[in-house]
């Protein structure tokens, strides 16, 4: 086992925070298309309610909060 330096951990914390909300994000867009209304054609009638793709700004939170926790002692 290696001793990683901290530029490594937060590569990979910040990697881990993008799964977690992709992923998240992912869930709920499969959610909403499951149960959007739709026309007799099958086509989705209302883009309401949709889950909007995350920002950076989301994940970077995510990640500093990963991070800190990691941090405590």
């Amino acid at each position: 086992m290696s001793n990683k330096n901290a530029y490594e951990i937060r590569t990979e914390i910040l990697e881990m925070a993008r799964g977690l909300i992709t992923d998240d994000f992912h869930n709920k867009y499969q959610a909403w298309e499951m149960t959007a209304p739709r026309d007799d054609e099958g086509r989705i009638m209302s883009t309401r309610h949709k889950p909007e793709f995350p920002s950076l700004e989301s994940i970077l939170e995510t990640a500093e909060k990963m991070y800190k926790f990691v941090e405590q002692k």
